[in-house]
């Protein structure tokens, strides 16, 4: 971390499209408060832990609902958000074994999540 930045030369893809190898030129003098576009990424190893993050979001899509909205399951419905839900599966490093039941961790550019299963 921190080290500076990669300046990404070639990017190889599979047939689906999806990004295989990456080769760079590591670029000390590089500002990550500057640099657009960030990466992060862990060795590929057979310790890897599957991961499951589960994210919420807000359940209705206004501040404060009028008295009409909460009357009238029709004006609700407009307001309630559809899906508040959002699982994205990951890979972790294995140090995460050690984590345990509620505590909580921060994942680097994706968030903070708390240890459900052990």
């Amino acid at each position: 971390m921190d080290w500076g930045n990669v300046i990404i030369k070639t990017i190889e893809k599979d047939e689906a499209g999806d990004a295989t190898h990456l080769t760079g030129v590591l670029h000390l003098d590089g500002s990550v408060k500057t640099t657009k576009l960030k990466l992060t990424w862990l060795p590929e190893s057979d310790e890897l832990i599957k991961l499951s993050l589960l994210e919420f979001d807000y359940l209705i899509t206004k501040k404060k609902l009028e008295k009409h909205e909460l009357e009238n399951n029709e004006e609700f419905d407009k307001v309630a958000r559809p899906c508040t839900r959002k699982e994205t599966l990951a890979l972790g490093d294995s140090n995460m074994r050690n984590l345990k039941h509620g505590e909580i961790i921060q994942l680097e550019r994706k968030g903070y999540f708390r240890c459900d299963v052990t």
